[in-house]
């Protein structure tokens, strides 16, 4: 999956038209003082699929969640500043060790889990009206992978203690796009499915298998470096909040 710069252009000015158009109409009909207000917020499940570098070192897709926010920067709500923070767990391992070292009657879970967690913020331009709502988007953002490792009792949730084994941030550049389906006549509700492609930079981060257990009680990692491309899928829904008082 590539993108260049025209590309990118071509596509937010086509929108652009299309929402400008469709806007026009919405005039006539909308009026902003008891409409919605300029904040929405969108939250998603999602499935994580590594790409280039980063699919020869992590195999497996990951899985988890995302939370954006957007702020309108028109009455219409073509152009919006986009905000958003997720994560998602790519690997983990549970071993399972003896209490006290007499007797094995009693058991704890040693359990390693991988995950990448982000942040990032940017534009986005939609067409607001309609049956189906498309969008584009593009962010800067950070990208954190952290393994951490918690021993809990096997028949238990609660958490004994934790360790952080290793933690790597990189810089990311991301694209998205999707489109929000309105739920009723409100038009604060809506389903949203989209995906989003990260430029991830270099980091140095491990996956399962990648701490080996040493006799003496220490530990050694075996980490790996790559660019951190991936690509996310996602559904969820989207709240236009209402507006408090008239303007």
């Amino acid at each position: 999956m590539r993108f260049t710069r025209s590309s990118i252009l071509a596509t937010v000015i086509a929108i652009s038209l299309v929402s400008a158009d469709a806007s026009a109409q919405s005039r006539r009909t909308h009026r902003w003082e008891t409409g919605p207000s300029r904040f929405s917020i969108v939250g998603d499940l999602l499935i994580a699929q590594p790409k280039g570098e980063f699919a020869t070192q992590i195999n497996t897709e990951g899985f988890g969640g995302n939370v954006g926010g957007l702020f309108r920067l028109d009455r219409e709500g073509i152009f919006s500043i986009r905000a958003d923070i997720g994560g998602m767990q790519y690997g983990s391992e549970t071993l399972h060790v003896p209490y006290l070292p007499i007797t094995g009657r009693v058991s704890l879970d040693v359990e390693t889990t991988n995950s990448v967690f982000w942040g990032s913020i940017g534009p986005q331009v939609s067409a607001p009206v309609g049956r189906f709502q498309p969008y584009i988007n593009a962010a800067i953002g950070v990208m954190d992978f952290t393994t951490q490792t918690s021993v809990r009792g096997s028949d238990s949730n609660y958490e004994y203690a934790s360790s952080t084994n290793k933690e790597d941030a990189t810089s990311a550049y991301i694209f998205g796009g999707g489109v929000y389906i309105p739920l009723g006549s409100q038009n604060d509700w809506k389903l949203h499915l989209g995906a989003r492609y990260f430029y991830g930079g270099q980091a140095s981060y491990l996956k399962e298998g990648d701490i080996r257990d040493n006799p003496d009680g220490s530990v050694t990692l075996f980490p790996r470096t790559s660019k951190t491309d991936q690509v996310t899928w996602q559904v969820g829904m989207s709240y236009t909040f209402p507006l408090g008082h008239r303007r």
